[in-house]
């Protein structure tokens, strides 16, 4: 191996067919596009996947209506103003419970004072009982009988409103004894 002879060597080499040594500038900016490519792709699945979450939440939460609601009926109340009147249905909120379910007393803005019935939704004729109550009692009229004042149907929750009776049932006064007969003027 001689210098002398590499020369005649290089005469020879062509120089176009050599590959090209990379610029050390034109790699970082292959990693950091890809690096972006990357963070991009990353960002639209979480943001999809939110918002599969957003829609998922939504659509099982959401307040169905049915035909027998469009021709029956008082008012239909928003689950979440008969939750924050309840207080979240809080256990010293309620009075009472029943075959088809518990009763809480709450609080609404421009009502007043109101009961709140919630349906067990798990007993097999608690759908039935529901529909039954909207349609029979948000139809009567009666000076003896309490109003039934609106309901809330959301999945997985039944309620109906009511106004609140401040004496209390008069269940305790025709069936208990303790309490003393009621007056004429109540």
């Amino acid at each position: 191996w001689s210098f002398s002879r590499s020369r005649v060597l290089m005469q020879r080499l062509d120089l176009s067919k050599l590959p090209h040594i990379p610029h050390p500038r034109a790699k970082k900016e292959k990693t950091s596009l890809l690096l972006i490519t990357l963070l991009v792709l990353l960002a639209v699945i979480v943001f999809a996947g939110l918002g599969g979450v957003y829609l998922y939440r939504r659509k099982k939460y959401a307040e169905v209506k049915e035909a027998w609601e469009k021709d029956y009926g008082p008012l239909r109340f928003c689950y979440k103003s008969l939750y924050r009147a309840t207080k979240g249905f809080d256990r010293d909120g309620r009075l009472g419970k029943g075959g088809f379910g518990e009763v809480y007393k709450g609080t609404l803005p421009r009502i007043g004072d109101i009961a709140v019935k919630r349906v067990c939704h798990d007993a097999k004729q608690g759908m039935k009982q529901f529909v039954a109550e909207v349609v029979t009692m948000g139809s009567l009229k009666h000076r003896n009988l309490v109003p039934l004042l609106g309901y809330c149907r959301r999945k997985g929750e039944l309620l109906l409103v009511s106004e609140y009776m401040s004496n209390g049932s008069l269940d305790r006064y025709l069936f208990h004894r303790e309490k003393p007969p009621l007056s004429w003027s109540k």
